[in-house]
């Protein structure tokens, strides 16, 4: 298969009035060099995103608003969902990746027939707070799926089309959806590949991402557990509460000879945490199966 005319590059641009005249034309005239698609998607920029996007529009070259901001996320999915090529790939509207990358992961996809590629970013000089709360969700995701990835919530990521429009409909519209894309594509065992990429400083605009993206991102991951093992959650729970139920039933039996009431009251607390666990992952499955059918 040729890479070119194979590929949508997906860009979500909110309030990049400073960056679209620099970037989006060095983009296009990348895309048109490779035979590769792009769409553009302006997010209810409150500044002059929109007029700026317009004179852009061509066959190669599709432009999508939403009348409101309606989060990142939401950005992303209104994007690839308008996607008509077997390969996209979302990069960010700041300029900070670098174009030559996404060739990169498309001749990964290809070669290996990967589902997905994550482009890695280097080693950032974020905060001591920000690296320890990207560790947590790390790890967090790691026992969730049993994998490790370094870097979730990379804006580069490159898909295989008709894979990933299977769970559009389950990801958030916030930040955190790059984070559960993944989880999600990488849950149901489809080849997901990692490659390093190139970043660039940004030189105009300033990032949206801090403490609230941190903590919208962990309730999701927390919600997406519920959705793709929601059995695990609860039978770790519940382990805990049948354990403790039958160390407390041990001493009281040592010393008094009887059971005592809070010893059974944990044991069953547990039978009932690991029922729900039984009874969530049935729903996660008819969830999902009938968003894939969407």
């Amino acid at each position: 298969m040729s890479s070119s005319s194979s590929l949508t590059v997906v860009i979500p641009c909110y309030n990049e009035a400073d960056n679209i005249p620099r970037v989006i034309p060095e983009v296009l005239a990348f895309c048109r060099e490779h035979g590769w698609r792009l769409i553009l998607v302006n997010d209810g920029s409150k500044d002059n995103s929109a007029g700026l996007l317009a004179p852009y529009a061509s066959e190669s070259c599709r432009i999508l608003t939403h009348r409101s901001n309606r989060g990142y996320g939401a950005a992303l999915k209104s994007g690839l969902a308008a996607v008509e090529t077997e390969y996209a790939v979302t990069i960010d509207s700041d300029g900070q990746h670098d174009l030559k990358d996404v060739g990169r992961l498309l001749e990964l996809a290809v070669a290996k027939n990967a589902d997905m590629v994550v482009g890695c970013r280097p080693v950032s000089d974020s905060s001591r707070y920000r690296r320890c709360g990207k560790w947590i969700i790390r790890t967090f995701a790691a026992f969730l799926i049993g994998r490790k990835f370094r870097d979730l919530n990379s804006g580069m990521k490159l898909y295989r089309t008709d894979t990933v429009r299977d769970y559009l409909q389950l990801c958030p519209d916030g930040m955190s959806f790059s984070d559960i894309i993944l989880l999600l594509i990488a849950s149901d065992r489809h080849l997901v590949l990692e490659e390093s990429i190139t970043i660039h400083p940004r030189t105009a605009g300033h990032s949206t991402i801090g403490l609230h993206t941190a903590k919208e991102t962990l309730f999701e991951i927390l919600n997406i557990a519920m959705l793709i093992h929601p059995q695990l959650v609860f039978s770790r729970i519940g382990t805990v509460f049948l354990l403790a139920g039958v160390a407390w039933g041990i001493r009281s039996y040592c010393y008094t000879r009887n059971l005592s009431t809070g010893s059974g009251m944990l044991l069953v607390t547990g039978c009932l945490i690991f029922m729900m666990g039984l009874l969530g992952e049935q729903v996660a499955q008819v969830r999902r199966m009938l968003a894939k059918q969407r």
